[in-house]
């Protein structure tokens, strides 16, 4: 089956281009963002667009410092080596160095991390040290140790800022929160168990969906929720950190992101079949691999609705003036110059909030068939 694409496609591919460019440059590299030449505002200014690598994006920043600490083992040794990183980095690095854990240890952060939000905040730079203890883990020697600071530790250390959290079980005596019981009492034996099944003999040869279907039917088998967003997340932990447990150019999970992308860059139906034909052809135009692509694709919708998240370190962005490269301007979700000079909104910078969705239009009784018309008839300026 040959599936039919659509300018969002060619979109993607373009915005594919430019991201992974400020990998290099930006991310990895010392460019600084301004001077990235992507020819893309939103990119130059917001440091979201700048990674086609899961391991590379902000969420992943705090696993990279525990895993290499202050070594030239660490991505972005040439950057820490040239004093160009953040205390915060030199500070957790530099406590993790040479740390020694087990697999069992070392997962058993991972899925922490992911469980209470990655550290993610976007609206901060660096975007993923956001309300986390899990540095604090470097005194620990064991997950019992790990569940200990934990317990005794006082102030939030979960972020749901751009996050969202699994409906966690109710807390047995001993615990204020569903999460807190879930992470001390259930997660040690899901990481015990999941680690006995990856080091089977016939270890390397599972791909991402049948880890993580045995991770969501060990749920089921304990009476939980099947955690699908977090487990996902945690098992393209596996093939970042521990590559040689998983396939890592096997098909991935859909997240609710991915799944608005994909069903804008194709014309067939959005289903698990189509959108791992769809990965399969940007397997092909990009080079990626699917669990990475996934990531992209989240990013992308963002690029296409020119996501800034007001506050800490973009309150001083002027969103009536920085817009993404994206050709499609008759977009109707998130944040447009259309909305803006068709006079749909008055001003972006009077919200503390990022227009969602059909938020604007909504607000006008518009349909996105109307909008779009509206946006046809009437030529959006290119400054």
């Amino acid at each position: 089956m040959i599936l039919q694409t659509t300018k969002y496609y060619e979109a993607f591919l373009d915005y594919y281009k430019k991201a992974e460019k400020q990998q290099r440059l930006c991310n990895l590299g010392t460019t600084s963002y301004a001077l990235s030449d992507v020819n893309d505002p939103l990119m130059e200014n917001v440091e979201l667009y700048d990674v086609v690598e899961r391991k590379y994006a902000g969420f992943s920043q705090l696993i990279n410092d525990c895993v290499y600490g202050w070594t030239g083992n660490h991505p972005y040794w040439p950057k820490m080596n040239a004093g160009i990183c953040t205390n915060q980095r030199r500070t957790i690095a530099t406590q993790w160095t040479n740390k020694a854990l087990d697999l069992e240890c070392w997962l058993y952060l991972m899925l922490f991390h992911r469980i209470t939000g990655s550290g993610i905040n976007y609206a901060k730079k660096p975007s993923g040290y956001n309300n986390t203890i899990v540095p604090l883990f470097y005194q620990c020697d064991s997950i019992e140790d790990m569940v200990e600071v934990m317990r005794g530790y006082q102030k939030p250390f979960y972020t749901s800022v751009g996050y969202q959290f699994p409906q966690f079980p109710k807390p047995i005596e001993g615990y204020k929160r569903g999460g807190d019981y879930y992470l001390a009492e259930i997660a040690p034996k899901l990481i015990r168990d999941l680690v006995k099944t990856l080091e089977y003999p016939r270890s390397g040869t599972s791909t991402f969906r049948d880890i993580g279907g045995w991770m969501l039917n060990w749920n089921v088998e304990h009476g939980l929720k099947q955690y699908h967003f977090q487990y996902a997340a945690f098992v393209a932990d596996i093939a970042d950190w521990f590559p040689h447990f998983v396939h890592r150019d096997s098909m991935f999970y859909y997240g609710s992101n991915s799944k608005a992308c994909s069903s804008l860059m194709m014309k067939e139906r959005t289903t698990i079949k189509n959108m791992d034909l769809l990965m399969e052809k940007a397997m092909r135009d990009t080079g990626g691999l699917p669990y990475n692509l996934e990531d992209v694709h989240c990013d992308a919708i963002r690029w296409c609705e020119n996501y800034i998240k007001p506050g800490a370190d973009y309150d001083y962005l002027d969103r009536d003036r920085i817009w993404s490269s994206c050709p499609i301007k008759d977009h109707p979700f998130g944040r447009q110059k259309a909305m803006l000079e068709l006079g749909l909104v008055k001003s972006f910078n009077d919200t503390s909030f990022h227009p969602t969705g059909d938020t604007v239009i909504k607000s006008q009784n518009m349909t996105i068939e109307e909008y779009k018309a509206r946006v046809r008839g009437f030529t959006v300026s290119s400054t």
